[in-house]
């Protein structure tokens, strides 16, 4: 949105504390010295000069005197306040807080923010339009930093977020960007700048009591829009922005874009454009925003300047468009471009293999459940979703650990192909589920730490229902629960949605562990509710029934009890049972007999009396206890799984008997699977149906459950990840022509391309160069960077590759200022970054992540083609829709204005097909992809080396996006990216990294801080987990002064940094080595 100028009153305010400003900083100066009060004295005092003064009696000379003195140090503190305060006003940064001067420092913020109100008068629109001009000449080594240098180290996305914010009836959130302050965010949110404290108010905690500039990035809580007498109005475009996002923000409606597309196709855009594709709005355009209450229909619009009849695209009315025959489940109607359908574009006569081209409502994705696809692990599904979840958040954080450590230049070793399946099962079950994992933990933690507060008891949890938006506490007895939980009138039953506010639900959850750690899934319900029981409350517990379902319920068990996020310090002893999840964690012991496992069931019953005696010593039980309020340490939880088959181990009836005895009070929980008689407790009875029945719960559920191949297998992924192994970047044995037989998968030349650095000059007859031509010294000593690095990143490279190279890939130039080309009509896919697409053909009006999954698959298998049954197998659809979908996204692309053909071919027209005699479908070269770009630039950079190959580099960080690769994916989608060979969506942030590091060093050694910061933001936005991105920063950050925050980045983010919620991980040696080499963090 563009931002207005202040009024006249504003203007007079701003004037009158700017001249405020001036009066402290120069005119009291000025003052004291016209009334002859120097702090400087006419002569040095002397010893005896001061003590006659100080005995003498007092003619007013030594009052005065003091008084100088105060007047001076009070212009010192108010000016030094104000200087920093301005500073920091300046460079959109938040001051940071001067030791004792509090108050002095919090006047002059206030006093520099009325003072702004003299010169905000840029708006945001221009700031973009220079943001984008400077990317239109790529080449340039500067540009790297044209819209990074004043932005946060590591900006945050907010977008997803925003758009779930939208629907809320009471405040929306507003991300602050560059240039923003509050009197124009109230001027474009309420139409009335004077509105400004409606805002701070709402926003007191993040804002203080005396608002001044804003940070960018920061989240704004603005009241609501009141859509229904909202008047028209114009809107500016922002990055990010759609048709269907507009009308929801401005009218209330994502339904109503086509009024807003209608009235606009008659503005003059920037540079003389018009809005003619409902698919295509340019930061910095303006749109007509109609009245919320005009409702009238869209009609077509003809433009001023009619296009050709292949160009044109009429809107049509929403009541013509066809519903779509079945509502599926996994392709979403999700508004993200909601695009009028258009007229298709001519293309050659459809082949057998491919009928007319369907219109996009007519999409029947009956059958593309993803959980029905071949390769899913029924486990991880219905009830074993939360462990899906659950498997998944523990898998990310242990990756996190891996590439944190993982040596510049190097990969981590992919997972057996054998183990795809899993991980594909993960990525399409458990990215929806881990949020709920995360409230359900997140809410029990707070419910424990407002017990805590209140110095009360924990209720007793006997089960938790999870289902429709609520999250439900079963109690054993009746209880009170503090608000905002809802309880029934006999008390035993409580409930919260699922969309609380976490902060509502209990205080700072720190002090507190979790209060119930055996708390597992055991099935699902026929209406869809999961259904979780606390093991703990229950004491002992017998699966009974069909015994192949009860041994794969005791694998799901401990499978949950390994990775459940409330579960992380249970110790599973595993008997007769569960062999497969030994290896997901090292607290999972099993033992083949009950006679091995006597010693475990001893030392097991001997930590259940000493937590029985605890218990009674503090009168309390260990949920209670967890919360904090009982005594200093820990009260951990064990379970004894046993299959009965296995024969019983010593102490097994006395330790039955102790926690039978002590419910609540032993935080010890005995699972036996199968038949033994006079068991005391529960039964879950599992039937030969696969359903599990709790017949004194009155609980009829289907039952969770791993076979021993799927518990294998999720071990195995899990297990391969917390011990990850570097290896080379692998290499594309099959690329034998074109610029990828030259470069690995990273876009790095193949070592038969380089030459070591320390190669004489005589040692070939040629000249050679490298990305970093100084001395290996002075590189190691300015930049956070070793030995090894340089030999990976910078090795010398022959005069003749430079040659063959560029000669093989004679179109970057033209295909880079095509990208950077607001003008460009060649179809674009963004992968650095937020996932997203750009095309002129026909427009998609709806499923448009959908097609852009599509897209993304087929551009990443370009060289080859994709067949269709790989289309088939990775996206779980029938063959003819395999047809169906890639006809859309071909009319979609559209024409090559190059060569007149279809961007997508017919099967049995790609180039690949014509060779191999297999139908494939294989996108043209013009689809941009700027991952694609990526990587010739560096392939290029590290060709030519010198100043020329580091401005490829630099122009390869411009096309990085402002969140990390692969981020905002459709929600169950994309789990082919586990089955890629190269896992390009985990690989892509490091590649980025590796890029940046070599021109982080190469400007340090320069002296080019300017270019050394943008660079190492960029690594830090793409891979926020590398350490080597945090050394570079710290490191930019000491080049340029700042050794308080390259200390702070040190401590807090590299050598106390953990990824896990334990202990800081050890330092690499690396890290070890650059921290020694300069000396950081020595005291």
């Amino acid at each position: 949105m563009t931002t207005p100028h202040p009024t006249i009153g504003q203007r007079l305010t701003g004037l009158a504390a700017s001249l405020a400003v001036l009066g402290i900083v120069l005119g009291l100066p000025a003052l004291f010295l016209a009334i002859g009060a120097s702090p400087i004295p006419d002569q040095m005092p002397t010893l005896d000069s001061v003590k006659n003064a100080l005995l003498a009696p007092d003619d007013g000379t030594l009052v005065l005197g003091l008084f100088k003195v105060i007047g001076w140090v009070a212009w010192a503190f108010m000016a030094l306040s104000l200087v920093v305060e301005a500073i920091a006003a300046l460079r959109k940064v938040q001051a940071p807080q001067l030791p004792g001067l509090g108050r002095p420092q919090a006047a002059a913020r206030g006093l520099i923010g009325l003072a702004a109100l003299l010169f905000i008068a840029a708006p945001i629109a221009a700031q973009a339009t220079t943001i984008s001009s400077a990317a239109a000449a790529p080449a340039a080594v500067s540009h790297v930093h044209a819209a990074a240098v004043d932005q946060a180290p590591v900006q945050q996305d907010v977008k997803a977020e925003v758009k779930q914010e939208r629907q809320a009836p009471k405040t929306v959130d507003h991300a602050v960007k560059p240039g923003e302050s509050l009197w124009s965010i109230a001027e474009d949110h309420f139409g009335d700048g004077a509105r400004y404290k409606e805002i701070a108010e709402l926003n007191r905690d993040l804002l203080g009591t005396q608002p001044s500039f804003l940070e960018p990035g920061w989240v704004l809580k603005l009241p609501a829009p009141q859509v229904k007498d909202a008047p028209a109005h114009q809107y500016g475009v922002q990055a990010g922005d759609t048709l269907s996002e507009i009308a929801q923000e401005q009218l209330g409606d994502a339904d109503r874009w086509p009024e807003i597309y209608q009235a606009s196709t008659g503005v003059t855009q920037p540079g003389g454009a018009q809005l003619t594709d409902p698919n295509v709005i340019d930061v910095g355009w303006t749109l007509n925003i109609p009245g919320a209450d005009n409702q009238q229909q869209p009609r077509e619009v003809e433009p001023e300047n009619p296009a050709s009849p292949e160009d044109q695209q009429p809107v049509d009315p929403p009541a013509k468009e066809k519903p779509p025959v079945v509502q599926e489940p996994d392709v979403p109607e999700v508004p993200e471009t909601a695009a009028p359908e258009t007229e298709a574009p001519e293309v050659a006569p459809p082949q057998a293999e491919q009928p007319a081209a369907a219109e996009v409502d007519q999409v029947d994705d009956s059958d593309d459940s993803i959980l029905e696809a071949p390769w899913v692990l029924a486990g991880l599904t219905g009830g074993g979703v939360l462990l899906s979840g659950a498997l998944l958040m523990a898998l990310r954080s242990r990756r996190r650990t891996a590439f944190r450590n993982r040596p510049p230049g190097r990969a981590i070793a992919a997972a057996s192909p054998e183990l795809a399946p899993v991980e594909m099962t993960l990525n399409a079950t458990g990215a929806a589920a881990a949020a709920t994992v995360e409230f359900a933990d997140e809410a029990l933690r707070r419910l424990a730490a407002a017990v805590g507060a209140q110095g009360t008891t924990m209720p007793p949890l006997a089960a938790v229902e999870l289902g429709h938006g609520k999250l439900t506490l079963h109690l054993s007895a009746p209880a009170t629960v503090p608000a905002p939980w809802v309880g029934s009138p006999d008390q035993t039953h409580w409930h919260v949605t699922t969309d609380t506010d976490v902060d509502q639900l209990g205080p700072d959850t720190e002090t507190v562990e979790p209060p119930y750690p055996l708390l597992a899934t055991i099935g699902m319900s026929d209406t869809g509710e999961t259904w979780l029981l606390n093991c703990e409350e229950l004491s002992t517990l017998t699966i009974s029934g069909d015994p192949t379902y009860g041994r794969d319920f005791a694998r799901h068990l401990a499978a949950q009890l390994a990775v459940n996020p409330w579960s992380r310090r249970v110790q599973v002893d595993c008997i007769g049972v569960a062999e497969e999840t030994v290896a997901m964690d090292e607290r999972i012991s099993f033992y083949p007999t009950g006679a091995a496992g006597s010693p475990a069931t001893a030392e097991i019953l001997a930590a259940a009396v000493t937590t029985v005696d605890r218990a009674k010593r503090h009168d309390t039980d260990v949920s209670t206890a967890r919360t904090g309020s009982v005594d200093d340490d820990t009260w951990p939880a064990r379970m004894l799984l046993v299959d009965a088959a296995a024969g019983d181990p010593e102490d097994l009836e006395q330790l039955l008997q102790l926690v039978t005895d002590h419910v609540g009070q032993s935080a010890t929980s005995i699972v036996v699977a199968g038949e033994r008689p006079n068991t005391p407790g529960a039964v879950l009875h599992m039937t030969n149906t696969g359903r599990v029945v709790l017949e004194h719960a009155g609980l009829n559920l289907i039952a969770v459950g791993l076979t021993s191949d799927e518990a294998r297998g999720c071990a195995l992924v899990y297990a391969q990840s917390e011990t990850p192994k570097y290896v080379d970047t692998p290499v594309d044995e099959t690329a034998t022509d074109g610029w990828e037989a030259y470069t690995d998968s990273s876009g790095a030349l193949r070592r038969e391309f380089t030459l070591p650095r320390n190669t004489p000059e005589d040692a070939v007859d040629e000249p050679m160069s490298s990305l970093l031509e100084g001395q290996d010294e002075k590189y190691i000593r300015e930049s956070a960077i070793v030995q090894e690095d340089l030999e990976a990143l910078a090795p010398k490279v022959p005069g003749h590759v430079r040659a063959e190279v560029e000669e093989k890939d004679p179109d970057l130039d033209q295909d880079i200022a095509d990208w950077f080309s607001p003008t460009c009509d060649r179809p674009r896919l963004t992968l650095l970054g937020p996932v997203s697409a750009r095309a002129h053909g026909k427009a998609l009006a709806k499923r448009k992540p959908y097609f852009t999954e599509l897209l993304a698959f087929l551009a990443l298998h370009r060289k080859h083609g994709a067949t269709r049954e790989q289309i088939r197998e990775a996206f779980s659809i029938s063959d003819g829709k395999v047809r169906d979908y890639t006809n859309i996204v071909r009319d979609w692309l559209g024409t090559n204005p190059r060569t007149g053909e279809d961007h997508l071919p017919y099967a049995d027209k790609a180039p690949a097909a014509k060779v191999t005699g297999v139908n494939v479908y294989q996108v043209d070269d013009g689809l941009l992809v700027d991952l694609d770009l990526f990587l010739r630039l560096r392939k290029r950079g590290q060709a030519r080396g010198g100043a020329e190959g580091v401005a490829d580099l630099c122009t390869a960080l411009e096309l990085v996006g402002e969140a990390q690769p692969f981020s905002q994916l459709r929600a169950q989608g994309w789990s082919w990216l586990a089955n890629e060979p190269d896992r390009v969506d985990l690989m892509a942030a490091g590649w980025i990294a590796d890029v940046a590091l070599i021109v982080v060093t190469e400007a340090l050694a320069a002296g080019d801080l300017i270019k050394a910061r943008s660079a190492a933001y960029v690594a830090n936005r793409a891979d926020p987990d590398g350490e080597s991105t945090r050394l570079c920063l710290a490191h930019v950050m000491k080049a340029e002064g700042d050794q308080l925050e390259a200390d702070r980045i040190l401590r807090e983010e590299i050598c106390n940094r953990s990824d896990d919620g334990d202990a800081p991980m050890e330092l690499s040696e690396r890290t070890k080595t650059i921290i020694r080499t300069h000396g950081w963090l020595a005291s």
